[in-house]
């Protein structure tokens, strides 16, 4: 696969991971580690805050989830098409009318009284208003669907480089709401605060300072990065009103993965910010979702067990390992197939002695987070 153009912008200086030692970092942040640098360089605006996690669903549902905005965005083009072809020959004969010459649009104005001119110019005032908001605002979503906006990749562009992969690379960037975050200290009050011309390559120290306490950080970060979230969402039924779509980060990332320059869990859940001081920092949320996981999986297991003992099938608990490790030991990465396969086998082990599969696992609390079991959920 070729190397992805870069996104146009400015260009980010080098990401520093240098810290002072009076002014120490509030946690949960600290130096992003070199093995991002190479993505950090290409991301073109230090002013927003970045997410990075693992998209792990099936690949037959990301094309169900893509599939609906590529036709509901083919449909509105070929109606905003139809609409031109219609409109062409009026807005050609109105220019001609302008212009002097003869045209059907012409009015007779010595033959017609006020209220049928009024009529017609209410018509074409209308008919203007109406082309103007169609292709202004409905014609911008074909556009950016397909094109892209602000120099940036578009979602077709994205799936153009990157395809359909069962791990795929997802970043999201902060919306307008981390305006204040970034706001220079000269800007006025209640200022334009819509682009990025009032805000700064880092963000304010103050909002390291109060961490999860802090209303910006508990109302919009801490929501995007919960693990049921992030697990329960494809990467393109992330969009919302707080957080975008990073599509040119997710064409650079997966490109530093394809070329060995990045491993796929360098991109683990996580949150990037840039400052002024430190240059560019991390929260690995992935770790402490690893350490909350390993707490109830081990609370899980032994009750998984304790209740297949008391059934006498303790054998079978030791049999569903077994079928796990082989399975997830092949060479090759655990593909949403692999997974459907294991499944199927653990299965049939537990139909064959005797223990209903979904009464089992109802029993238990579900399967969810359970070992070879991720893409039964």
């Amino acid at each position: 696969m070729p190397k992805p153009k870069k996104s146009f912008g400015k260009a980010p200086a080098k990401p520093t991971s240098k810290t002072s030692p009076t002014s120490p970092l509030d946690p949960p942040f600290k130096p992003a580690p070199s093995e991002l640098s190479n993505f950090l360089d290409t991301l073109t605006s230090k002013s927003h805050l970045y997410i990075l996690h693992l998209d792990t669903y099936p690949l037959a549902f990301k094309r169900r989830v893509f599939a609906v905005p590529l036709l509901l965005n083919i449909l509105i083009l070929i109606g905003l098409v139809f609409r031109l072809q219609s409109a062409l020959p009026t807005y050609f004969y109105l220019c001609l009318s302008i212009l002097g010459y003869d045209s059907p649009a012409n009015i007779d104005k010595k033959n017609m009284d006020r209220l049928a001119l009024l009529g017609i110019s209410g018509e074409r005032t209308l008919m203007f208003m109406g082309d103007f908001l169609l292709f202004r605002f409905v014609g911008m979503w074909p556009w950016d669907f397909f094109l892209g906006k602000g120099g940036e990749a578009s979602p077709v562009g994205w799936r153009r480089w990157c395809r359909f992969k069962d791990v795929e690379v997802v970043v999201r960037r902060s919306r307008r709401w981390d305006v204040p975050l970034f706001a220079k200290e000269n800007s006025e009050e209640g200022g334009d605060t819509r682009g990025e011309a009032e805000k700064r390559d880092g963000v304010k120290e103050e909002w390291l300072q109060e961490g999860r306490q802090g209303k910006s950080f508990s109302e919009k970060v801490l929501p995007a990065v919960d693990k049921g979230w992030v697990k329960n969402k494809t990467s393109y039924q992330m969009l919302d009103q707080d957080w975008d779509l990073y599509f040119s980060g997710m064409i650079e990332a997966q490109a530093l993965v394809d070329q060995g320059k990045n491993k796929t869990d360098d991109f683990r859940t996580s949150v990037l910010i840039h400052t002024e001081r430190w240059g560019w920092l991390i929260w690995e949320v992935w770790r402490e979702h690893e350490e909350g996981a390993e707490d109830e999986g081990s609370k899980k297991l032994q009750l998984i067990k304790n209740n297949l003992t008391a059934m006498g099938k303790e054998n079978l608990f030791f049999r569903w390992i077994e079928i796990v490790q082989s399975e997830t030991s092949q060479t090759g990465p655990f593909t949403g197939e692999r997974q459907k396969k294991a499944i199927q086998k653990i299965r049939e082990e537990f139909e064959e002695q005797g223990v209903g599969f979904d009464e089992f696992w109802g029993s238990v609390g579900g399967i969810e987070g359970m070992p070879g079991m991720e893409i039964a959920t």
